[in-house]
Parts: structure tokens; C-alpha cells; sequence
């Protein structure tokens, strides 16, 4: 008797909950429409008028008002740097793609996106200042403006 209760009380409230869903789907298809009335929409507008603000002007202080003690005017000449600076070029964008094999040769081709080009390299070649020194199927070791990089697959 028991197992019937709980029985009929689950389905129940199982009925009750998609009850409610339904009825919430049904209102959301078909909502009530509004009517707006026009009451007196003819009001006169009258806009206000600004009052300009006052003008103001900032002056040199030449005694700080807090210590008394005067401030100096004189400007200090700005220090060159001796160090000369060098311009780094800016390395191109490079992603590794994968390892295609051809079947007739035994050495692997490489794909490398370039700049957003795609370029297939083999061990070596070199391709906008880019040399492919070696690689694998996870990563590759490439060359750039005598600096060695390694990248992983994407």
C-alpha cells in the first residue's frame, strides 16, 4: 500500500510540473497585448534656460602656503641617455600545423603557418628569413634572425 501512495504522489507532481511548463510555454507563444491609450499628448515643452558658469584663471604660486617656504621656478634641462638603443624587428607570427609524408620519399614535410600563409617546408628551407632546422610530430625547431625557437603543434 505504501509503494501505491508514493507512486501516486510522484505522478502527481510530475503532472503538476509539466503542467507548468506547458502553461508557461503557451503564455510566452501568445501574450497579451497591451493597448495604450493616447491621452493629452499635446503639452507644451518649455526648455530651461543655462546660466553660464563664471570663468576662472590659475596663477603661478611662487610660496608653498603650507610649509611658507618658496618654490623654485627654475626648470631643470632634461638628461640624455647615453645608451643607445636598438630596434628589435618584430619576429612573424608562426604556428606549426602538422607532418604530412609523402609515400614516395622517406623525408617528412612540415606545415607551418607563416604571417597567416601557409607554407610546407622541409628540413632546411628557408622561407621569409624562417629556417626549418628540425621536427617532429609535437614540435618543430625553427630559425629566425639567428635566434632558434621551438614550437608545439596546434
Amino acid at each position: 500500500m505504501k509503494n501505491k501512495t508514493k507512486t501516486y504522489l510522484l505522478l502527481a507532481t510530475v503532472l503538476a510540473i509539466w503542467g507548468v511548463i506547458g502553461f508557461k510555454i503557451t503564455n510566452g507563444l501568445s501574450p497579451n497585448k497591451i493597448s495604450v491609450e493616447n491621452d493629452n499628448l499635446d503639452v507644451d515643452f518649455t526648455p530651461k534656460t543655462i546660466a553660464l558658469n563664471e570663468t576662472f584663471e590659475i596663477s603661478n604660486v611662487e610660496r608653498d602656503p603650507f610649509l611658507g617656504t618658496l618654490v623654485s621656478t627654475r626648470k631643470s634641462k632634461p638628461k640624455r641617455s647615453q645608451a643607445k638603443k636598438k630596434v628589435e624587428i618584430e619576429s612573424p607570427k608562426i604556428n606549426y600545423l602538422g607532418l604530412v609524408k609523402s609515400q614516395n620519399s622517406t623525408e617528412p614535410i612540415f606545415v607551418v603557418n607563416i604571417d597567416n600563409n601557409q607554407q610546407l617546408l622541409k628540413r632546411g628551407q628557408e622561407v621569409d628569413g624562417v629556417k626549418l632546422i628540425k621536427g617532429d610530430t609535437k614540435r618543430i625547431i625553427i630559425s629566425w634572425n639567428n635566434k632558434y625557437q621551438t614550437i608545439s603543434i596546434q
